[in-house]
C-alpha cells in the first residue's frame, strides 16, 4: 500500500516547479518541532545508528539555523538532513507541491557503477557508457555525495541510494541547485575522448518515457527489440512471472513486488508452481532484484515453496507508542491503529515501550507440499527493500540456495515498517511518512557488520562493459553456473 502512494507522490512532486515558497520562521520552527515531536514519540528505532545527545545537538542547530523567512524548500532540506542520520530507509520526506508542471528536468539517464555516473541511453549522441565528468561546472563526484540525503536507506548501505538516485536523479539535483534551464555536460566518450555538450532541460514527461531505454533494463540481453514491450511486461509489472530457459531446464521466476493482495498472490503462485514442477524443471531463479517490498506474508508464502525446511524470518517486534504521535497532522494510514498497536502490543511492555518476542506469522513459515524441489538461486540488489529484502535474508539463511548480485537496500539485522503513517505538516505542507514498528530479524550470521543490508554469496556487480553491451551479468552468471 505505501509503496504504490510512494510511486504516486513521486510522479505528483516530479511534475512541479519548485517555486520556493517563503514562510516565516515562526512558521518554520512550528513544522519543525511537529516533526521532531513525531520522531521522539513514535519512531521506534530513533537512535539506533545514532546517539541521543548527538540527534539533540542536530535538531538544536537546525532550529538556531532559521533566518527570519525560509522558503518550503530549505526547510525541507534541513530536514531531510536530520532524517538522513536516523537512517531508516521506511522515514520518508516529500517537498512540498507548489506550482505548475515544470519543462526544467535534467534530461539525461544514468546509472551508477563504482560510484561514478554513465549514460544508459544513447540520448543527444552521446554513447552508452560514457562517464559524466561535470553538470554544469560542479563535479559529478560532489553531486552524487549531496544527492545521497535525499534517498533513504537502512543503516549505512549505499546500494539503494545509488540504485534511488540513478532512477530519480533530476528530481533530487532539482531539490538541490534549484531550476537550471539547460546543462553543459562534460563527459568521457567509451574512445577515451573528453567532450562537451550543451542540452536543454525538459519535461518530467519526456525524460520519463525514455527512461524505459535504460541498456541496464537488458532488452537486448533477452532478445527483445521491443523496449517499451519488454519494460510493460518485464519491470513494470507488478504480478509474479516465469519465463524458461528450457535447453537448461531452468525457470526464471521474477517477483518485482509483494505488494499485491495475499490471497491473489497465493493463488498466483500455486498456478506458477504447478506450471514449474509439470514442466520439470531443475533449477529455479527467483529475481526479486526490482522489488521493493510490500506484504510479509507474500514474502513468507514465496519462500516456503523453495526450502524443505521450517524457517524463521523474525525474532521480535518493538514499539515506541500505542498511540499515534501528532495526530492533528496525520493525512492518512493504512492500518487500524487498535488492532495493529494497542491489541497486538499492549500485555507485551518494557521499559522504553512495547516489544513481541515472537514472530506472529511462525505458523505459515513450513515447506508447501507443492514446493519446487530441486536447485534453487537467488537474484537480489539495492533496490531489493523491505519485505523483499526480507525474502533475500531467507535465501541467505538457508544453505541450500544460493543468493546471487549485490547488497540489499533492506537491512541485514532490523528494519521498520508494518504500521506507516503519513502526515502533512500544515505551514510548508511538507510530507512525511514514519513507520512505528521495528522489526528485528533472525539471522545465522552474526558477524555481518551492523548497517549493512543481506550481503550476497555470490557477489557479481555490474560492469561498464555490461552496461555498454547490454548483459545481464549477474542473470548470466547463475545461467553459466548451470550450465557448468
Amino acid at each position: 500500500m505505501s509503496r504504490i502512494v510512494c510511486i504516486i507522490l513521486f510522479i505528483t512532486i516530479s511534475t512541479t516547479l519548485l517555486a520556493q515558497k517563503k514562510i516565516s520562521n515562526t512558521e518554520a520552527r512550528e513544522d519543525f518541532k511537529i516533526f521532531k515531536n513525531i520522531l521522539l514519540q513514535g519512531h521506534p528505532a530513533l537512535y539506533e545508528y545514532i546517539e541521543e545527545t548527538e540527534l539533540d545537538l542536530i535538531f538544536t542547530d537546525t532550529e538556531t539555523s532559521f533566518e527570519e523567512e525560509i522558503t518550503d524548500i530549505e526547510l525541507f532540506k534541513k530536514m531531510q538532513l536530520v532524517t538522513d542520520q536516523i537512517r531508516d530507509g521506511h522515514l520518508l520526506l516529500f517537498a512540498p507541491n507548489t506550482l505548475n508542471t515544470t519543462q526544467y528536468y535534467f534530461p539525461l539517464i544514468l546509472k551508477i557503477i563504482h560510484t561514478e555516473f554513465y549514460t544508459d541511453t544513447d540520448d543527444f549522441g552521446i554513447p552508452i557508457g560514457s562517464k559524466i565528468l561535470q553538470i554544469n561546472k560542479k563535479e559529478t563526484s560532489h553531486i552524487l555525495q549531496s544527492l545521497k540525503k535525499y534517498a533513504p536507506t537502512d543503516g549505512y548501505n549505499l546500494t539503494r541510494k545509488y540504485r534511488d538516485i540513478e532512477l530519480k536523479f533530476g528530481l533530487f539535483y532539482m531539490y538541490e541547485y534549484g531550476i537550471e534551464k539547460e546543462f553543459t555536460i562534460v563527459y568521457l566518450a567509451p574512445d577515451g575522448i573528453e567532450k562537451t555538450i550543451t542540452v536543454p532541460a525538459e519535461s518530467f514527461v519526456n525524460a520519463k518515457h525514455r527512461n524505459i531505454n535504460r541498456n541496464s533494463y537488458f532488452s537486448r540481453y533477452h532478445l527483445q527489440k521491443d523496449k517499451v514491450d519488454f519494460f510493460s511486461k518485464h519491470i513494470n509489472t507488478k504480478e509474479p512471472f516465469v519465463y524458461y530457459k528450457d535447453y537448461q531446464k531452468t525457470a526464471v521466476l521474477v517477483v518485482n513486488s509483494f505488494g499485491i493482495d495475499i490471497r491473489a498472490f497465493k493463488s498466483r503462485l500455486v498456478q506458477l508452481f504447478k506450471e514449474i514442477n509439470k514442466k520439470k524443471i531443475k533449477h529455479l531463479i527467483i529475481d526479486v532484484r526490482n522489488n521493493d517490498g510490500g506484504f510479509r506474508p507474500n514474502s513468507v508464502h514465496l519462500f516456503s515453496f523453495i526450502t524443505n525446511t521450517l524457517f524463521k524470518q523474525r525474532t521480535s517486534a518493538f514499539v515506541a507508542s500505542l498511540e499515534i504521535p501528532e495526530r492533528n497532522y496525520v493525512s492518512r494510514t493504512y492500518a487500524n491503529e487498535k488492532e495493529f498497536l494497542k491489541d497486538k502490543f499492549y500485555h507485551h511492555p518494557q521499559y522504553n515501550g512495547w516489544k513481541l518476542n515472537f514472530d506472529d506469522l511462525e505458523v505459515m513459515m513450513v515447506p508447501d507440499r507443492n514446493r519446487f524441489r530441486g536447485k534453487v538461486y537467488v537474484l537480489a540488489g539495492g533496490t531489493t527493500f523491505s519485505a523483499g529484502s526480507a525474502f533475500a535474508l531467507l535465501a541467505k539463511n538457508d544453505p541450500d540456495i544460493l543468493l546471487v548480485g549485490e547488497e540489499t537496500g533492506g537491512g541485514y539485522y532490523s528494519h521498520t515498517g508494518q504500521f506507516p503513517v503519513y502526515y502533512e505538516l500544515p505551514n510548508s505542507n511538507i510530507m512525511m511518512l514514519m513507520s512505528m514498528e521495528k522489526l528485528t530479524h533472525y539471522v545465522k550470521d552474526t558477524t555481518i557488520p551492523k548497517g549493512t543490508g543481506v550481503l550476497p554469496d555470490r557477489e557479481v556487480l555490474l560492469s561498464v562493459e555490461d552496461l555498454k553491451k547490454g548483459v545481464d551479468s549477474q542473470l548470466d552468471y547463475i545461467l553459466r553456473l548451470i550450465k557448468g
